[in-house]
């Protein structure tokens, strides 16, 4: 059985917002590793980019969908990386480790690029989970 340890250590800063600064694995059979997720339905289509809420959603169901090909979800992951275009977009991307990790806050990275692979993009989310 896998267990998984979220870690935040009394004598490191309190986390910005929900996540782990330190998750460990035991007894995982399998890693899944996740590309990171865009704001693009099956068909390829990509979302506009007026709408970080809709892109968000998406964003997540894709996440979703990759991680259940692998076996796991939400609750399995153990690294997340969110990558934004626009530094006003930061809270809204930390609403997104409370809203869809709840109790189980993997270790994360935020980063604020110049750009996605489409300038469409508002966001982008990648992530690791242990089973």
């Amino acid at each position: 059985m896998t267990r998984i340890t979220r870690t935040c250590p009394p004598d490191i800063h309190a986390p910005f917002s929900n996540y782990s600064h330190s998750v460990s694995v035991e007894g995982a059979t399998r890693l899944v590793f996740c590309a990171g997720q865009v704001a693009a339905d099956p068909s390829g289509t990509v979302l506009p980019p007026d709408d970080f809420a809709a892109q968000t959603e998406m964003v997540m169901t894709n996440l979703g969908k990759a991680l259940a090909a692998g076996g796991a979800t939400f609750a399995d992951v153990t690294k997340v990386t969110i990558y934004v275009c626009n530094p006003h977009d930061v809270p809204k991307a930390r609403a997104i480790l409370r809203d869809w990790f709840g109790d189980s806050p993997p270790a994360s990275t935020l980063c604020v690029l110049r750009g996605l692979a489409n300038p469409n993009f508002l966001l982008e989310v990648e992530a690791i989970a242990a089973v």
